[in-house]
């Protein structure tokens, strides 16, 4: 007997849902993407650095492979959510077997300081989609000063340290970091492309200022300092003369700002090293002494944040979505990827994170593919009956499109086709070839649907 196939919703189509949209592809179900913007990719079309043409021309070959499936069937330009083109429940009532949440961490992460308000004070993701092309971010005004200050040290971090050096070209530029040179958290790979543009003499100062506190815990300042040195002989991307600092141990309390609303700076109180716990983490501690970062600018490169409009229960830390309880007295084998009602206190059987929507900010790309597969392992479970509530009949695929449409079309939804996806892909490229540049992207939705009469 033949194992039933089932037609299956995916939310998103960034990296975890066309990996997970791959794997259930593979096993002969159906995969009906619903995604927020015009084209597929996610934050490996809007998340990468600009620059990175061959590592996106990859993963765009890719995905392409997989949205081109006779079983996999792509609805672009869609929201899901309250309020949106369709919501959740609509999506139940039209006979999927499951649905996949893979929308990644949509929402932006703030401290709550005070002066965060102003106007030239922005979050990471904001400003990576602008320069990426994507709408909207990609039409929104970014009034970006000669004096910025990025709170965090990982790699989204320094992708913004690059775009302000060899893009915007600002006097100044300064990573802010809570913790020590060694909690670092960005990878050679980024360093190496921004470490031109380093104030030597100031990264000494620093490490002599914080060399004491990382001996009273036992490491190697030394070490640190040569790391940190390693490429400043490295040419930049293009030639600039911004400056690159770094400021460790320092705790952001608030944004200064004037009376007229511009920001004059980054109040921090300096922090100090502490033993590590017992998992290794090194601790910091306040001293009460406090500094201002004189700047114009501030961008939080932080992580990001679960958007709530989707309509599923959030964690109890509310950062992303519930999923079931580790302890669950009624089923000893804990599902870790289906979402979990607390107010029912029990599991939505058909539904599905994956990706960032499960764990947000968790690792790049190779990690994003290594979850869903894991994922779907779960998935398969569930609509291989394992479960103790297995899915129920669900409608032919045909008649779920069908269904669809009737919304989207009941609602002036302009749907984009994976078929109008490569129209427009080509439409860049040739634009590309005419203007004489490696890429080239539409960064208007309404020139988008405009190009496909939509």
């Amino acid at each position: 007997m033949a194992e039933e196939k089932y037609t299956v919703a995916m939310i998103g189509a960034g990296p975890a849902s066309l990996y997970a949209t791959e794997v259930l592809a593979k096993a002969g179900h159906e995969v009906v993407i619903l995604n927020r913007d015009v084209k597929p990719g996610g934050l490996a079309e809007f998340g990468i650095y600009p620059t990175k043409y061959k590592m996106k021309t990859g993963l765009r070959r890719y995905f392409q492979r997989i949205l081109e499936r006779d079983n996999v069937h792509y609805f672009g330009n869609i929201t899901v959510g309250d309020g949106a083109d369709i919501s959740l429940e609509e999506i139940r009532t039209l006979g999927f077997a499951a649905t996949v949440v893979a929308v990644g961490a949509q929402g932006t992460k703030w401290l709550g300081l005070e002066g965060e308000e102003a106007e030239a004070v922005f979050h990471a993701k904001d400003l990576v989609y602008h320069y990426n092309g994507l709408p909207p971010f990609s039409e929104r005004e970014f009034p970006i000063g000669q004096h910025v200050t990025v709170v965090g040290l990982g790699n989204v971090c320094l992708d913004i340290v690059h775009w302000m050096v060899c893009e915007e070209k600002v006097e100044t530029v300064t990573a802010v970091a809570r913790r020590g040179p060694a909690e670092r958290k960005f990878t050679r790979k980024e360093y190496r492309l921004v470490s031109g543009a380093l104030d030597v003499e100031a990264l000494h100062a620093e490490m002599d200022r914080v060399a004491p506190m990382m001996e009273a815990i036992g490491q190697d300042p030394q070490q640190e300092r040569e790391a940190l040195l390693r490429y400043v002989d490295q040419a930049l991307e293009k030639e600039s003369d911004t400056v690159f600092r770094m400021r460790f141990l320092r705790s952001p309390e608030r944004i200064e700002v004037d009376g007229q609303g511009r920001v004059k700076g980054l109040v921090c109180e300096k922090t100090k090293l502490v033993e590590p716990d017992e998992s290794g983490r090194v601790g910091i501690e306040g001293t009460g002494d406090r500094e201002t970062i004189s700047c114009d600018t501030v961008v939080f490169a932080i992580g990001d944040a679960i958007e709530p409009s989707l309509g599923l229960p959030l964690s109890p830390r509310r950062d992303t979505f519930a999923t079931v309880p580790q302890r669950w007295e009624e089923y000893p084998e804990r599902p870790r990827y289906m979402v979990y009602d607390p107010q029912r206190q029990e599991p939505m059987w058909d539904t599905f994170v994956v990706g960032w929507a499960r764990k947000a900010s968790d690792g790049l790309v190779g990690k994003a593919r290594a979850d869903a597969v894991q994922g779907c392992e779960e998935i398969l479970a569930y609509l291989g009956g394992e479960f103790p509530r297995a899915p129920e009949d669900g409608e032919e695929t045909g008649r779920v499109m069908a269904g669809l449409r009737e919304i989207f079309d009941g609602r002036d939804s302009r749907v984009v086709t994976y078929e109008k996806v490569q129209r427009l892909q080509q439409l860049e490229e040739t634009e590309a070839q005419r203007r004489g540049v490696p890429e080239f992207k539409f960064v208007s939705q309404d020139e988008m649907l405009r190009r496909l009469e939509l």
